[in-house]
């Protein structure tokens, strides 16, 4: 029986409109597939090597994608002073000689403090540009990156709004990760303004034996099913026939999640409005954590195991071609007064929001219980420019 005058059928009767409360963007849901290995594995002794792995910065796609997620990460939110090609191709030389030389170890050019630069722990360093930016500068735009509109559960704080660019920064070592988001805002400071910087965190303990999931801050075990590699080219890389082919969108959410009232509820009631347990991730339809849901099985009492309005029905895909690649970063912010704003950076990536991401949000607006206890209060969009090889730029194609 759940706390706060809520119960099982209680939850049920919210089917077809969002319960009270904040906004949605909250994901975990998604069809059955196999797991990507997105979570990095815990740093002991006899992996601590695991600071001198160099991630390539070249090749077809950009890192930090298809790489398996770093325990740290920063977005960086830049605006351009003076919009134009130049300033681009300015940015994306710079840009691409300071991550070509961070992520292998060698510091960026001009660095005073190179032996920092010196474990990569993983560091990769990608770049997004905003569909404005783009618009700005006479350059078509892709199919592919359509506008994401405003939903009616989002609670939107300008702070937290769109930018020009976005560099996305990712190290297993926070310590390298700072290192490089000085140095390049450092290098860009000329052509660029810091309109917002927003910092996440993995868990770097799997939340389950075997499993690569981590959990957030509600403890739930957050991002069981993605893509596997091999789906990427359906549900992540661009491919329109573009100057974007290789590229994909980045949808980043940032999500407050209202712990006080998640608190009152007991463990069952937290099961029901997301549908799997707490404990191993598992749907409350199955055992372990990669297990497939089964939304048409039906409990004692004659109603859906799995609610009606549960987190994990109402953002189900049910294509590859309806996925997103989901990174559900934790944030945790300190605020002077003592009290703590706690969160999820949700880095959604998909080769057409159209399909994938807008359909899923809209679904989770109308009626996604979780939505009483979360409140999104950052959107933005991002096409993430595709690879390059040595001797180019990023961006080089737009110019």
């Amino acid at each position: 029986m759940a706390t706060n005058g809520i119960t099982r059928r209680g939850l049920f009767a919210f089917t077809g409109a969002a319960i009270v409360g904040g906004a949605g963007g909250y994901a975990l849901g998604g069809i059955s597939a196999n797991e990507s290995p997105l979570i990095a594995q815990p740093v002991t002794k006899e992996s601590s090597s695991t600071a001198k792995i160099k991630t390539p910065f070249y090749g077809v796609h950009q890192a930090g994608v298809e790489t398996t997620a770093q325990v740290y990460t920063k977005f960086l939110g830049l605006n351009v002073n003076d919009p134009s090609r130049d300033a681009l191709e300015a940015i994306g030389r710079i840009l691409t000689d300071d991550a070509a030389r961070l992520t292998q170890g060698e510091g960026a050019l001009g660095d005073t403090e190179p032996e920092i630069a010196a474990n990569p722990a993983r560091l990769s360093i990608t770049l997004g540009l905003g569909r404005s930016f783009i618009k700005e500068l006479g350059i078509d735009i892709p199919t592919s990156f359509p506008e994401i509109p405003a939903f009616k559960t989002d609670a939107l704080d300008a702070q937290w709004g769109q930018s020009d660019l976005v560099v996305q920064i990712g190290s297993d070592d926070p310590l390298t990760l700072s290192h490089a988001h000085r140095m390049i805002t450092k290098d860009l400071s000329t052509l660029t303004t810091t309109a917002w910087v927003q910092s996440g965190f993995l868990s770097p303990t799997p939340a389950t034996a075997g499993g690569t999931a981590s959990r957030n801050q509600m403890g739930q075990v957050d991002g069981t099913i993605n893509p596997t590699l091999d789906q990427y080219a359906q549900a992540v890389w661009i491919d329109d026939g573009s100057w974007a082919d290789g590229g994909t969108v980045l949808v980043l959410r940032r999500i407050r999640m209202l712990m006080d009232d998640w608190d009152v509820l007991d463990r069952s009631a937290k099961e029901i409005v997301v549908g799997r347990s707490i404990e191993t991730g598992a749907p409350l339809t199955g055992v372990d954590q990669s297990d497939p849901v089964d939304f048409d099985a039906l409990g004692s009492d004659g109603l859906p195991v799995i609610s009606r309005n549960a987190h994990i029905r109402v953002a189900h895909a049910a294509s590859i071609e309806e996925m997103i690649l989901r990174r559900p970063y934790n944030y945790n912010v300190e605020l002077a007064d003592g009290s703590i704003d706690v969160g999820l950076l949700f880095a959604a990536y998909t080769k057409n929001p159209t399909k994938s991401f807008i359909p899923m949000q809209d679904r989770i607006a109308q009626s996604d219980a979780m939505n009483r206890w979360v409140t999104t209060i950052g959107s933005a969009a991002y096409l993430i420019l595709p690879g390059v090889s040595e001797g180019e730029f990023l961006g080089e194609v737009l110019i």
